[in-house]
């Protein structure tokens, strides 16, 4: 805005000098044809007259012949000094030019002005529609790779085909940010989710600054939700550990501390494993996955061996549930069954 203004005033200023001495030239005297002073026949003929009434006839000729040669010597030069000092001067009748009125001095400043005003319009309302051209593309391009998930060619033919929609400029980052939402938001916490991670890393050949990027701008998106940006946090630090520690995503929780989002992480990863352990029959080996996941060896067999105990424990305990529930219909049957009025023992 104050660029603008500025060039308005400039130019404002620049036509008010055009304007100024556009009138001050309309009041000098312009140069107007003059006529040339000639010595016309009639101030010739009374010297004609008295050389032939003084002297002999054949005189004559010679004295018109010397009398024009003479009066062409003198006036010729006369003639053209007057041509050249001569001065032109409008005819009475001319009309005086006026002088450019107020309105007229203020026309071009805001010819200038509102020509500018227009320009801006046109480039921002250009700029915004291309915002949003750029945000619905990129939407476009997050919901496409969710639907394609685990299609490797389809992935990859994605991303290029988004990449020349959305034409020159850097735009990586960003369409990382929006699959990597869309990923958080739609799919369930796990092995598969940390993998496609990774995949759609490698596929869009991003850098770890680029990726560290991607999930920082993520987690300002997904702030508001501390859930999904635990589970952000979660999927983040075993897909690009590196990435990961450059983004701080631990430090991005806005109620949290680093030790509070350190045992919601751990307890978060144990519980997934034990979901990925309790299907699995007693004496199993543990699941694989533990690797994507960052535990241990030993860790797994721990977490593989507390979720049988726990399974046999809930066993244990629904079957004296069960047994109790049975004895308490056999005593209501019993006493349901027996007469009024008789004797206990009957």
């Amino acid at each position: 805005f104050f660029f603008f203004l500025r060039v308005s005033r400039a130019w404002a200023m620049i036509s008010f000098w055009l304007a100024s001495s556009t009138a001050s030239a309309a009041f000098l005297p312009s140069a107007s044809p003059t006529v040339p002073l000639e010595l016309s026949r009639q101030q010739s003929r009374p010297l004609l007259r008295m050389a032939a009434s003084d002297e002999p006839a054949p005189r004559v000729r010679v004295e018109l012949v010397a009398q024009r040669s003479a009066v062409g010597s003198l006036t010729a030069p006369q003639q053209q000094q007057e041509s050249e000092t001569a001065v032109g001067v409008p005819p009475p009748s001319a009309a005086v030019p006026e002088p450019p009125s107020l309105a007229q001095r203020a026309r071009t400043p805001f010819i200038g002005l509102t020509v500018l005003a227009t320009a801006a319009a046109v480039g921002i309302q250009s700029k915004r529609l291309y915002k949003q051209k750029v945000e619905q593309l990129l939407a476009d391009f997050a919901a496409t790779m969710m639907a394609y998930l685990g299609n490797d060619a389809e992935m990859a033919a994605t991303v290029r085909s988004f990449r020349q929609q959305l034409g020159p400029g850097s735009f990586r980052e960003r369409m990382f940010t929006k699959f990597v939402t869309a990923l958080v938001n739609d799919k369930p916490l796990g092995v598969p989710a940390i993998q496609q991670l990774k995949k759609t890393i490698e596929l869009m050949k991003l850098s770890e600054e680029v990726t560290a990027a991607g999930f920082a701008d993520a987690a300002v998106e997904l702030s508001k939700k501390p859930a999904m940006l635990g589970k952000l946090t979660f999927l983040a630090e075993r897909a690009a550990p590196a990435a990961a520690r450059s983004a701080e995503l631990r430090a991005k929780f806005p109620n949290w501390d680093a030790d509070t989002v350190g045992t919601l992480q751990r307890a978060m990863l144990e519980n997934l494993y034990r979901e990925m352990c309790h299907p699995l029959a007693d004496g199993s080996e543990p699941p694989a996955g533990g690797d994507v996941l960052l535990l241990s060896p030993a860790d797994c067999a721990r977490l593989m061996s507390e979720t049988q105990a726990a399974k046999k424990e809930a066993i244990r305990v629904a079957a004296e549930e069960e047994e109790e529930r049975q004895r308490k219909a056999l005593l209501e049957d019993a006493v349901k069954g027996s007469e009024p009025g008789g004797r206990p023992g009957e």
